[in-house]
């Protein structure tokens, strides 16, 4: 699952400022077939319940589930994600890297969620969920409809643990992704 993430720059040249903690429900940028690059709330809801407000959808499900027929692909840039390993009774976060520049999202005209996989072997051990991660070279093949949810990109993910301060949303600074011993 992917509940948190960093954005830093403006790919989209929408006026996005640097955010080390992309909570639910805030605006950010995408990208779809139709408009080189829109802000939209990260939170999706069918047309038929106005407040279901999910954030992620299981690429494994997304046609079979009715709450994501009739959705859109789009893509989400991302700088990194942070994950949460259970640890006794205490979560543990973490902040994962690569060089895929892109979550896979769909979208309606209430807002858009990101695609989530299997994690993979590298990283499973501390989340079983992760993004599915598009290439620049990806984006094409996703617009057009492949379902390239498994593209190599997804097992080249680094990581590292982070301070607690990530928990809280209204934390919004660089040091969120340094690492901690």
């Amino acid at each position: 699952m992917c509940g948190r993430f960093v954005l830093t720059g403006d790919p989209f040249e929408l006026g996005f400022a640097d955010n080390y903690n992309v909570a639910p429900s805030i605006s950010i940028p995408v990208k779809t077939i139709d408009c080189d690059g829109q802000l939209m709330k990260w939170s999706f809801s069918p047309p038929w319940k106005d407040d279901m407000n999910l954030i992620n959808c299981r690429s494994e499900t997304l046609f079979d589930k009715p709450s994501f027929k009739g959705a859109k692909r789009c893509i989400i840039p991302f700088s990194g994600w942070y994950e949460w390993k259970k640890v006794n009774e205490k979560k543990v976060p973490y902040f994962h890297y690569s060089s895929a520049p892109y979550f896979a999202g769909i979208y309606n005209e209430r807002g858009c969620c990101i695609l989530t996989r299997e994690s993979s072997d590298k990283i499973k051990f501390i989340h079983h969920r992760q993004p599915v991660l598009l290439g620049k070279y990806d984006i094409g093949d996703y617009f057009m409809g492949k379902n390239i949810f498994d593209s190599e990109v997804n097992s080249n993910v680094k990581f590292h643990e982070v301070s607690v301060s990530v928990n809280n949303p209204k934390n919004n600074n660089p040091n969120l992704t340094s690492r901690v011993n």
